[in-house]
């Protein structure tokens, strides 16, 4: 009997020793997925972090368009395009400045209604966005990966996003013009290559202040750029200063170029510009451009950021003198003081490329 009741425990305190350890790997099981799922949601946190503080985003918008901001970030993301909010906001600014019609994107045509179609801007919003959408999609099948390219084709219509995929090509303003000149303008009865004047910083910094009757506008993808910023948001010397700086600046914005000016009361000439903004700001900068060359440090194209400054050499004096300045905006644009005036300026043009030197940052 004893025996009998020995035994009968040996082999409950087997089982339970089992039952212990079985227990145990579960208990392992089940904390090494909780791990890995808040290890997954961590990740899923940072992405999503880096997706919107990342790389795109707006500048110099008006009050009156960013009044509409949480109805255009609802908007997008209930069609499935957030990545699109800042371009349309820009398209805004550029179409309306969100204010002055109720068709605030422009949008009523594509919906096949009149110009100024819409009695109310949150429709607008949603046309607007539903056909930017479109040419998206439309962009992507046909081998069109350059966003300008869409951007573009909401005012061009969205067949110029087939015409880039067909002949292999990224938006530019050669391609542009050439569209509105061949296709566009001649479907709506301009067979001559008949021009109007178009006068504008972004037509005058190429160079070409015209337009083609019923041609659409093929600067329209740069107008909607004066308002977008591409590469990283965080800027080296804090964004609050850079927006300083930029609304200082643009004051001036139209303003003639005035050789050796350097206060807002005489005008400004480039290093002029440049001294003055950033001392605004709290930056103290020397007065010439040669001299804002030696105070601070250059940075690789990839990383220079908004806030940066460019420099151009023998725009004047020996072809190594160090001789213009300008504020870094993206990888196309600066604001300067030049011939032109004072305002935004492609320093991937022809002339500017021509003369760059490097792109530098302001140490504090």
């Amino acid at each position: 009997m004893q025996n009998n009741i020995a035994v009968d425990s040996i082999r409950r305190y087997k089982k339970f020793k089992k039952l212990k350890i079985f227990l145990g790997l579960q208990t392992l099981i089940i904390v090494f997925a909780f791990l890995m799922f808040l290890l997954f949601i961590g990740m899923l946190s940072s992405a999503s972090k880096n997706k919107t503080s990342g790389a795109i985003a707006n500048i110099n918008l008006s009050e009156t368009t960013l009044q509409w901001q949480d109805e255009v970030i609802r908007e997008a993301q209930k069609q499935g395009v957030p990545e699109l909010v800042p371009y349309i906001m820009a398209i805004i600014e550029v179409e309306s400045k969100g204010t002055g019609t109720a068709d605030i994107m422009q949008s009523s045509e594509s919906a096949g209604l009149g110009r100024n179609g819409f009695d109310n801007p949150l429709d607008s919003i949603e046309q607007g966005i539903k056909y930017l959408k479109s040419a998206m999609t439309l962009a992507l099948s046909s081998g069109c990966t350059d966003v300008w390219g869409t951007i573009q084709s909401y005012n061009f219509g969205t067949s110029y996003v087939s015409y880039l995929g067909s002949k292999g090509a990224n938006h530019s303003i050669e391609v542009a013009e050439d569209y509105s000149k061949k296709v566009v303008a001649p479907s709506l009865g301009n067979h001559t290559g008949a021009i109007y004047s178009y006068v504008n910083a972004v037509s005058q910094s190429y160079g070409k202040t015209y337009l083609y009757r019923n041609g659409g506008n093929f600067f329209y993808a740069d107008l909607v750029r004066q308002y977008v910023i591409l590469g990283s948001t965080d800027i080296p010397m804090g964004n609050e200063i850079f927006q300083s700086v930029m609304e200082e600046a643009l004051k001036y914005e139209g303003n003639p170029y005035v050789w050796g000016g350097d206060t807002a009361s005489v005008g400004f000439d480039c290093s002029g510009l440049t001294q003055w903004v950033y001392r605004t700001a709290g930056i103290s900068l020397p007065r010439t451009a040669k001299q804002q060359w030696g105070a601070t440090v250059e940075v690789s194209l990839k990383d220079a950021q908004p806030g940066d400054l460019i420099f151009f050499k023998g725009t004047y004096g020996g072809p190594h003198h160090i001789s213009h300045v300008g504020i870094y905006i993206d990888e196309t644009r600066m604001y300067d003081s030049n011939n032109g005036g004072i305002g935004y300026h492609y320093w991937t043009s022809n002339y500017w490329a021509s003369h760059f030197d490097s792109i530098r940052r302001i140490v504090k």
